[in-house]
């Protein structure tokens, strides 16, 4: 029993370590590739976590149109 509380405490964690990424990749993210890079090489340290987390669910800017 001990080893399965292990196991799905594992995954829970795995699931919130990797959210930004996955937000990033289900919203087609422009910069998904670059989110989830810093998700993996900074997300251990709780800023890169939340800066990869801002980047993957920020609403994209919009392009001006010309025609009016």
């Amino acid at each position: 029993m001990d080893n399965l509380l292990i196991v799905l405490v594992g995954v829970a964690l795995g699931v919130i370590y990797l959210l930004p990424s996955y937000l990033a990749f289900a919203r087609g993210a422009k910069d998904r590739w670059l989110i989830l890079l810093i998700n993996v090489a900074f997300g251990a340290s709780l800023i890169g976590w939340g800066v990869a987390l801002y980047m993957a669910t920020r609403t994209p800017k919009r392009a001006k149109s010309l025609a009016q």
